[in-house]
């Protein structure tokens, strides 16, 4: 399937969202809150302050990022469902059977190196937050990797843990997504399988969305609204309301310029005005990721930002930069700023790992995650043929 160029771009800045958040977790705690200090004695109005502030949390806030995944992951799979010629029957019979062999490759290889790494003791991460200390040695770094290397553990973490038990693989622990990922693409092949082109579906769209909401299952949501928007952006559903709605998407559309302004305020905002409007905490990180999502697919700006070619480039290795990062940061990154905690220190080691994450990211991405979709696609291709 042809890519959208800004989707991936977008993508690729969500996947340097995370890269940014745990490198700051790993060298710049403090730094960060002495930052945060140094702007806040500034002879500014607070609002500009908090702007400030809120746009650096931002750009490092990997976990909004691996919402916005979630989001993009349901809009691109669910095109398919209303573009495709084929059957429907046909098209998620090849989703289903490939989506797994998809992941698992990238997956397991990832898991390799993490496992090679703490077995010829390479990991460097206790050393490191043991010899700062507070507030490293009794938070996020300090926690991870502390077992036994297993080989036999690390196959099955690769290969089943990672889909299927609730706490992910403490071998490459960034993996906890993946589930998420695996389950919620599935999922959204079912809403398609069981609604179809149901005339009446957004009715059976909002039923959905209540039974995750009673289920505590939030982050389906993100899988399901994905595919909503998807379905109202290709799908040719003649209904008087979602006419009016179109009608006054473009009308507003119109006005790039000012959408852009305000876009980027309610993001770098989205806490404050939230709660200001009444909605709970709970709710800010899915309402933002569908924002971005669809503001990305209706704003000009937006679009030419995103389809740059170093966005893009991005996000063509944003899936090997995501699995393959952790590691390289406990045991190279953590073993540099080991050896020297001075902030220059600090900053050279994370340009160093910055480099080589890309570097690693694109070996990554040609020569096993390529190869995991050219092979996931045959085998999708196989039971399409014979469904």
């Amino acid at each position: 399937m042809h890519k959208i160029k800004y989707l991936e771009g977008l993508r690729g800045v969500a996947a340097l969202m995370v890269l940014f958040g745990h490198l700051t977790i790993t060298c710049f705690i403090t730094e960060q809150q002495n930052l945060y200090s140094i702007i806040n004695e500034f002879e500014i109005y607070t609002i500009f302050k908090l702007f400030i502030i809120n746009s650096i949390n931002r750009m490092v806030d990997g976990n909004l990022a691996v919402w916005i995944f979630w989001v993009l992951s349901s809009y691109v799979i669910s095109i398919q469902f209303f573009r495709n010629t084929e059957s429907s029957d046909k098209v998620l019979v090849g989703y289903f059977s490939k989506r797994y062999f998809r992941l698992v490759v990238p997956v397991f290889f990832s898991i390799m190196l993490a496992y090679l790494l703490l077995r010829f003791g390479l990991m460097y991460n206790h050393n490191l937050a043991n010899k700062i200390g507070l507030p490293y040695s009794s938070g996020w770094l300090n926690s991870l990797y502390s077992f036994e290397p297993d080989f036999l553990r690390a196959i099955k973490s690769g290969v089943f843990s990672v889909f299927f038990k609730s706490n992910g693989s403490d071998y490459n622990p960034v993996l906890w997504s993946i589930q998420n990922e695996f389950l919620g693409s599935l999922f959204t092949f079912s809403v398609f399988g069981v609604i179809r082109h149901n005339s009446k579906r957004y009715i059976l769209y909002f039923l959905i969305f209540v039974v995750l909401i009673a289920l505590h299952m939030l982050w389906l949501s993100a899988f399901l609204f994905g595919h909503i928007l998807c379905d109202y952006d290709f799908s040719d559903l003649d209904d008087r309301l979602l006419n009016y709605l179109k009608k006054t998407e473009n009308f507003v559309h119109r006005y790039n310029l000012v959408v852009l302004m305000f876009s980027i305020l309610f993001v770098v905002f989205k806490r404050e005005l939230m709660l200001l409007a009444g909605i709970p905490e709970y709710y800010h990180q899915l309402i933002l990721s569908i924002f971005i999502v669809y503001i990305c697919l209706r704003n000009k700006y937006y679009q030419s930002l995103f389809s740059l070619s170093l966005p893009f480039w991005l996000g063509n290795i944003s899936f090997g930069l995501y699995v393959i990062h952790l590691p390289i940061l406990c045991s190279l990154t953590s073993y540099l700023v080991f050896i020297n905690c001075s902030l220059n220190a600090k900053i050279f080691a994370v340009l160093i790992t910055f480099f080589l994450v890309l570097f690693f990211s694109v070996i990554f991405t040609k020569f096993i995650d390529k190869k995991a979709v050219v092979y996931a696609n045959r085998i999708g291709d196989y039971f399409k043929k014979y469904s």
